[in-house]
C-alpha cells in the first residue's frame, strides 16, 4: 500500500487529509502520480525486513490494526517460530534498547 492510498483512505475519516496531501507541494513526482491514480486500498498484512544495528537483518510479518474513528493504526511485528528471525525478536524482547557491545 502506498502512502497516497492510505491518505485517500483517511480522507473518509478526515477531510483535511485530502486537502493536505495535494496542497503540501513538497511531495515527489512519484507521489503526485500515485495520488492522481486515486488508489484506495489497505493491506492489513505484509512482510518487512528490519535491520537492527546489532542483530542484523530480520524478516518479520507485519499486521496493521486500524481504528478509523481515531485515524490511528497499530503495527504488530511477529516472526515464524523456529527461525533465526524469531530468536532475534525474542532476544529483543529481553534486551530492549540495551547495547550488546562491551
Amino acid at each position: 500500500m502506498s502512502v497516497a492510498a492510505l491518505l485517500h483512505w483517511l480522507t473518509g475519516a478526515s477531510p483535511t487529509a485530502a486537502e493536505c496531501a495535494p496542497a503540501s507541494g513538497t511531495h515527489s513526482g512519484e507521489f503526485t502520480a500515485l495520488w492522481a491514480d486515486h488508489e484506495i486500498g489497505i493491506r492489513y498484512t505484509d512482510e518487512k525486513r528490519m535491520l537492527h544495528p546489532e542483530l542484523g537483518s530480520m524478516k518479520l510479518h507485519c499486521q496493521m490494526l486500524l481504528d478509523p474513528d481515531q485515524s490511528q493504526s497499530l503495527l504488530v511485528y511477529t516472526a515464524t517460530p523456529g527461525t533465526q528471525d524469531y530468536e532475534k525478536l525474542q532476544l529483543l524482547s529481553v534486551i530492549g534498547n540495551q547495547s550488546l557491545s562491551v
